[in-house]
């Protein structure tokens, strides 16, 4: 048992409270917001679970109880689905607190080894293929006093600033939003009037009249030629009959 939950043992209330939650984490993952270290009796009490799920003796636990294979198969969903879910950070990949001891992270790093190494793991176990190898760098991270430090720096950092340092994006100085946003100036524009069409409808409208009246206007008067040779007088025709009786 860790250091911090080896001074306080639990009441048989508390552990019916512990095992219930675990079963009905089991049943309902999606109910909970594990970003959120919820369940919190789970998070609270993560090395009880992590010994469920590798079927040690837990201190102040029945041994039957201890043994539940329904116990044992929940402690795992939760390490499976919790602890070892992807991008997990060191710190809950190990089931450690930020200010943990030596011991503790041996003691966890034996149990995530035992559960996850293929050489241990038995016959019917599913776990991620890279469970193992994710269990040694949390180790050899944590284990590294810099290393802990630039841990403990990135999950104290803002949520955008992570995100930026895991994309490899230069991380921002600000929120994205902490200046406010200033509108643009716009042009003064009369509102339509109430009922009836717009102005501009009424122009449009307009125009279209005043080109069907003049397309009809120059349908309507004839051409210029036309009108010079129909207000010409026509000749008369010569009198035959004037010339004859003309005197010689």
């Amino acid at each position: 048992m860790s250091v911090t939950e080896r001074d306080k043992g639990l009441s048989p209330p508390e552990w019916r409270r512990l095992l219930l939650t675990l079963l009905e984490f089991e049943r309902s993952p999606g109910r909970y917001p594990v970003a959120l270290r919820e369940p919190r009796p789970l998070f609270e009490h993560i090395h009880r679970v992590m010994l469920l799920a590798s079927d040690r003796p837990v201190e102040d636990l029945p041994a039957a109880a201890t043994h539940a294979p329904g116990l044992r198969r929940a402690a795992r969903f939760f390490v499976r689905t919790v602890m070892l879910r992807p991008g997990a950070d060191p710190f809950t990949l190990l089931g450690l607190p930020t200010d943990f001891e030596p011991l503790q992270l041996r003691e966890h790093y034996r149990l995530m080894i035992r559960l996850t190494h293929p050489d241990f793991v038995a016959a019917g176990e599913s776990w991620p293929a890279d469970a193992a190898m994710r269990v040694n760098l949390a180790k050899d991270l944590l284990a590294s006093p810099d290393k802990r430090a630039a841990c403990v720096a990135e999950l104290r950092a803002p949520a955008h600033l992570r995100w930026a340092a895991r994309a490899g994006a230069p991380a921002r100085t600000r929120p994205l939003l902490a200046a406010p946003l200033v509108p643009r100036p716009s042009l003064p524009h009369a509102p339509p009037p109430r009922g009836g069409w717009s102005a501009r409808a009424r122009l449009v409208w307009l125009g279209m009249g005043a080109a069907v009246l003049a397309g009809a206007y120059l349908l309507m008067v004839p051409r210029d030629d036309e009108g010079a040779h129909a207000a010409q007088p026509q000749a008369s025709a010569p009198d035959s009959a004037g010339r004859e009786a003309r005197p010689p």
